[in-house]
């Protein structure tokens, strides 16, 4: 009985020669576990590195945040710092109005008890028709008296006090008439000048 194979034969893989190489001659197993080593350490390194990646990111980010932290932190004292100094300069203009209003009571130029030492001092027969105080401080006192004894004793009374400083002395004095209902009478028209020196004599 004769038995015939159709099928064709398998012939077997021949590679090709690479660089005088013959490919035939190497064992592929060995080959591809060769290949298995060569790339495995890439593999490894790249996650290795993306992992120091991430670990330095979060430094980072750390980093970051303290940053904007510490930069919030000296905002604010810079505002607190601004906040003091405009105190201070409060502080300093209330000082200041504090020295103006001592500066106003020292030199204050109120007439009350210098009015009042006048009136005082006016002898019964002698009157007043004008008096006038200027922003010198100059005072000027029209007025009449029936006896010229009596403006020397109003004079006299007034320069004895500490507002005038013995200042006041008659710029003009001179005897005059007038008649009235008939009867005529003589009397002395009199001016008198001079200064205030002080206003209050507790501020002496």
């Amino acid at each position: 009985m004769i038995e015939l194979n159709l099928l064709e034969k398998k012939q077997p893989l021949v590679l090709p020669t690479v660089l005088g190489i013959d490919l035939n001659n190497l064992n592929l197993k060995m080959l591809g576990v060769a290949l298995v080593v060569y790339y495995m350490p890439g593999f490894i390194g790249s996650s290795m590195f993306d992992e120091k990646i991430n670990v330095v990111k979060s430094t980072l980010d750390q980093v970051t945040e303290q940053n904007t932290k510490l930069l919030k932190s000296i905002a604010k004292d810079n505002d607190i710092k601004l906040q003091v100094e405009a105190y201070k300069d409060q502080v300093k203009k209330l000082q200041l109005r504090s020295v103006q209003v001592d500066e106003i009571l020292k030199t204050r130029t109120n007439p009350k008890k210098i009015l009042e030492k006048i009136a005082r001092s006016i002898p019964e027969d002698v009157w007043f028709d004008n008096m006038t105080i200027n922003d010198k401080n100059e005072i000027s006192i029209k007025g009449g008296a029936y006896a010229p004894r009596a403006i020397g004793e109003f004079i006299t009374s007034i320069n004895d006090s500490p507002y005038f400083g013995g200042s006041i002395i008659p710029s003009m004095q001179e005897n005059k008439r007038e008649t009235l209902d008939g009867i005529t009478t003589s009397y002395e028209s009199f001016e008198l000048k001079g200064k205030i020196i002080n206003y209050d004599m507790r501020s002496r």
